[in-house]
């Protein structure tokens, strides 16, 4: 699967680097809220984690109505431990009305989480301690969201908001699925 999306976005790069009307590699800015919750379920800690998000993108078919998006999203969490998520999604932009869209995300990552507190894990003489050391897990990130584009002759941005759901795997024996949300506010700076 990685192969394949690998082969894809280069020879997308290679064949369509500047046609359409959507220019490769913007740079992507964002900034990140991430919540150990279930979609929709709780919006009170929605903003209180805050991280940020850098990345970019390429074109499948030299528009913007369908990219894939390559990003790395720091955020720090207190009561869960912060983390660096990074992870590439297909995107597709159907256009609402004049140069608004809307978004349609999936993707496949790997997240790098980090304990808040001192860890202890059992042993035949008691816990031992093994630090704030995290873990890395598997994620499946799911997202929706709406944006606008601004176009000029020198350059263009894209403000946007999106609601990103990930599913990561590992977390620990109890919970081998955990849920995450991250709501994102950015910008696409195309130069």
């Amino acid at each position: 699967m990685a192969l394949f999306l690998c082969a894809t976005v280069m020879q997308s790069i290679w064949s369509q680097a500047d046609e359409g009307n959507h220019r490769n590699f913007p740079l992507i800015i964002s900034i990140e809220f991430h919540s150990l919750s279930l979609p929709f379920k709780n919006k009170r800690p929605l903003f209180k984690n805050v991280g940020i998000g850098l990345g970019t993108e390429v074109s499948y078919n030299g528009n913007r109505n369908w990219v894939q998006q390559f990003k790395m999203t720091w955020y720090g969490n207190k009561t869960v431990g912060g983390g660096l998520l990074l992870h590439t999604q297909a995107v597709w932009r159907p256009d609402i009305v004049g140069d608004a869209f809307s978004e349609v995300k999936l993707g496949i990552g790997y997240l790098i989480a980090k304990r808040p507190k001192e860890g202890y894990q059992p042993t035949k003489n008691g816990w031992e301690n093994v630090g704030k050391k995290g873990k890395g897990m598997l994620v499946v990130p799911i997202g929706i969201g709406l944006g606008y584009d601004t176009y000029d002759e020198g350059i263009y941005v894209s403000p946007f908001a999106n609601y990103q759901f990930l599913l990561a795997t590992n977390y620990n024996e109890s919970m081998p699925l955990v849920p995450f949300t991250l709501m994102e506010f950015g910008s696409r700076v195309h130069f």
